[in-house]
């Protein structure tokens, strides 16, 4: 004899669960300044008369949606030294101090910066863990080692390009040589007074 109508009601009505949806990968975005020659060196010569009010509020902006900082051995010891002592001046500043970073470095061994750790290992590795971990983007300020390693290994989602109107004809440039080509399109362009242009790029994929 069949299942009892009460039986067959009770089991139709319950409804089959939900799939869930995986979580959105974390974005890896680049941010750094180049000379429209596409120079990198030596921003301080040619970056700072730039560092006003309104890059600051870019800094905010670029912050407001990120929790880590991803940093080369060089920066971070730059970032190191200058930021700190500067704590209370800017909230951008404040949230970079604060916030986690994570170091590419194979020779630094004591981080002393608030809420600094290494990446053990392969540093590709490490940073495609990080992309999967909940949380919001990451970023990478500079470190043109570190980048060239990210690009080589598709982790870059973002390029956020600070070309101020300089050329400076020499030092390295924002892609090295012989480096795979990288197609790329434009999905955002806005000007910091007084000239500053920030091109906003994704990886064409």
């Amino acid at each position: 004899m069949g299942a009892p109508f009460a039986e067959i009601a009770v089991s139709a009505s319950v409804p089959e669960k939900p799939t869930p949806k995986e979580a959105p990968m974390r974005k890896l975005i680049v941010s750094i300044y180049a000379t429209l020659d596409g120079r990198v060196d030596e921003i301080q010569d040619w970056a700072l008369p730039y560092d006003d009010a309104a890059a600051a509020r870019y800094h905010d902006d670029l912050l407001a949606t990120s929790d880590g900082l991803l940093l080369g051995r060089k920066t971070y010891e730059v970032f190191a030294a200058i930021w700190p002592p500067r704590s209370g001046k800017l909230p951008y500043v404040d949230k970079i101090n604060s916030m986690p970073k994570y170091v590419a470095s194979t020779t630094l061994r004591d981080l002393q910066w608030e809420n600094s750790r290494l990446i053990e290992g392969d540093v590709a590795e490490g940073v495609a863990t990080l992309k999967q971990q909940p949380g919001q983007d990451l970023v990478v300020y500079g470190g043109q080692d570190l980048t060239h390693s990210l690009l080589e290994h598709d982790l870059i989602d973002e390029y956020r390009i600070l070309v101020s109107p300089v050329l400076l004809g020499t030092g390295r440039c924002l892609h090295k040589d012989g480096a795979r080509r990288v197609n790329l399109k434009l999905v955002d362009t806005t000007v910091i007074p007084p000239g500053v242009a920030v091109l906003t790029y994704q990886p064409a994929r």
